[in-house]
């Protein structure tokens, strides 16, 4: 499912990790982050991250890990097209993460004023609401 605006809720962008994390029910979730991604609404993915985790489960970085559609499906995932008005942003942010996906989420979640769940501590250096 693919959206275009954001819904009235928080959000939270769940980062490519996580995706794997809830997909195999990994422990080093927090039980607090899962138990705020789990209650939410509907789980949001940014295009970026979708695109990106399918990209690295097709280049077997992921070993088992199911396809990026089963996850999706699985879990009742809403994919949030990357706005177009947020390239600038982007491509504005300072170098703390040399990933420019990761730089794409964060101005998304800027833009569109929700949080991140990611453990990626470089991503919290970024002036971005963060799950944990």
């Amino acid at each position: 499912m693919v959206r275009n605006a954001a819904s009235s809720t928080t959000m939270i962008f769940a980062d490519t990790h996580i995706l794997l994390w809830l997909a195999s029910a990994d422990q080093r979730l927090p039980k607090t982050a899962l138990e705020r991604l789990i209650c939410e609404e509907q789980l949001i993915v940014s295009a970026v991250t979708a695109w990106e985790y399918a990209d690295l489960q097709q280049r077997g970085r992921f070993g088992d890990a199911p396809p990026f559609a089963q996850i999706e499906s699985d879990l009742t995932l809403a994919v949030l097209d990357f706005p177009a008005a947020a390239w600038p942003l982007a491509s504005e942010l300072p170098q703390i993460h040399r990933d420019p996906i990761d730089r794409m989420l964060v101005a998304h979640a800027i833009f569109e004023n929700c949080e991140i769940a990611t453990a990626d501590s470089n991503i919290r250096r970024y002036p971005v609401k963060t799950l944990w």
